[in-house]
């Protein structure tokens, strides 16, 4: 009898016996597989390298045009913020990495770091590093057992926030809350050295070049919720898909750990992304299209001509046009689609020997 045959795809193994044929005539067509279908995997590939055989990984200047279509406050400070560092070329840590590093804070932004729950209970890192707020990213249990906390950011009079969530899959929830809590403070920690500059200036002071804050995000480990927190922010503040975000990420932090359930909570993430950023871009040529200025809709409108579609029209369907939609969806006089089928083959799943 012939032995069981496998084979590997990623760690999941698909396996067929011929010996479960209910016939010797009769061999399986295709391989079994024996677990529950699950969509590809999101392969992240190492980063590109550079002339000098380095890994180059950068986020650019460009900064994106629209943060109102992800609903930020202060949007003319969050564009000063993303254009005044300029070019953000990582400090590539991979190739010198050190196992002692995992219990350190790494520097993923000029103002956004990263690291685990130790750290943000080093007095003396917060100093050196001028952290302004800490954000912990944490289970509910953790939360309700009063974990997590930090009292040295307490004693160095250190905002301090958390982002609670009852599981993995709560993320995606959470990550607008996070973006904006982390944006809020560095607008006031700006707005607060600019008042300090104006004091200095009417006592004669030289004024200090202001800056946003210094937020330090991190979890039990540093390596997976906290992780994925700051890759959503890379990915909504600088409009950078998901893979050059976790390669930007591991470029600092080797250590990080994403694994099949947090890249694709991170999918789904960019494609809400994707589609606020469409909506705000059809939002802003639509109303390019019907402005009085448009000499298209100038020609229309002083002919007495009304327009439909959007302008003076209620974007929802009213109730007599939806069952009139779903009279005709049932009408039997509507054509069918069976010359998709006509053509398609057959798949037999056993083969005669």
């Amino acid at each position: 009898m012939p032995a069981t045959q496998a084979s590997h795809t990623g760690s999941r193994q698909m396996v067929y016996d011929p010996n479960l044929s209910p016939s010797p005539s009769h061999l399986p067509n295709h391989q079994w597989s024996y677990r529950v279908p699950s969509p590809p995997r999101v392969i992240v590939p190492p980063p590109q390298t550079n002339g000098a055989g380095f890994p180059d990984v950068r986020i650019g200047n460009g900064g994106p045009a629209d943060f109102e279509s992800n609903g930020f406050a202060n949007s003319e400070f969050l564009k000063t913020v993303t254009y005044a560092y300029g070019d953000i070329t990582s400090v590539d840590s991979m190739l010198n990495w050190r196992y002692e590093e995992r219990r350190m804070a790494q520097k993923i932004l000029p103002f956004l770091y990263l690291g685990p729950l130790s750290i943000a209970r080093d007095v003396e890192f917060l100093k050196r590093e001028q952290i302004t707020m800490i954000m912990a990213v944490r289970n509910t249990q953790a939360a309700r057992a009063n974990l997590l906390n930090s009292k040295a950011a307490l004693s160095l009079g250190i905002e301090s926030c958390t982002i609670d969530v009852a599981g993995n899959q709560e993320l995606i929830a959470a990550f607008p809350r996070a973006i904006a809590t982390i944006n809020t403070h560095l607008s006031h920690t700006y707005e607060e050295q600019q008042q300090r500059n104006a004091e200095r200036k009417s006592l004669g002071q030289p004024p200090q070049t202001s800056l946003p804050g210094k937020v330090l995000v991190f979890c039990e480990t540093g390596n997976e919720r906290s992780a994925t927190v700051v890759a959503a922010y890379i990915m909504a503040m600088f409009c950078m898909d998901l893979i050059p975000s976790i390669q930007l990420i591991q470029a600092q932090r080797f250590c990080v750990s994403f694994d099949d359930s947090l890249r694709f909570l991170l999918q789904s993430y960019e494609a809400i992304l994707r589609a606020k950023r469409d909506v705000a871009k059809s939002r802003v040529d639509s109303m390019a299209f019907t402005g009085s200025s448009h000499p298209h809709m100038q020609h229309h409108l002083s002919s007495g001509a009304t327009v439909e579609g959007r302008v003076g029209k209620s974007s929802k369907r009213t109730l007599d046009e939806s069952y009139g939609d779903d009279m005709d969806v049932d009408s039997t006089d509507t054509p069918h689609d069976d010359g998709r089928f006509e053509r398609r083959d057959g798949f037999a799943p056993f083969l005669d020997q």
